[in-house]
């Protein structure tokens, strides 16, 4: 699996769970961008390290990318 799929898995499952939680309208499109969202996304994928070197690599990218997105909106 690549580090692109892998990032793509992991967005998906950070909507699905936000969703659970309550947040009907988290999508793939404003997980990132949304204060209240990327704030627990960005949880999510910090409880997620230790995994693999590839899953890490991914979760190191959203973290930098949600980083980068968080700090300019």
């Amino acid at each position: 699996m690549t580090i692109y799929n892998i990032k793509q898995s992991l967005l998906k499952n950070g909507v699905t769970n936000l969703k659970e939680f309550g947040y009907s309208d988290c999508t793939i499109d404003n997980i990132m961008t949304d204060e209240i969202y990327s704030a627990f996304f960005e949880s999510m994928l910090l409880e997620n390290k230790g995994h693999s070197i590839a899953i890490d690599t991914a979760i190191k990218e959203l973290l930098q990318e949600l980083n980068v997105v968080v700090k300019y909106e």
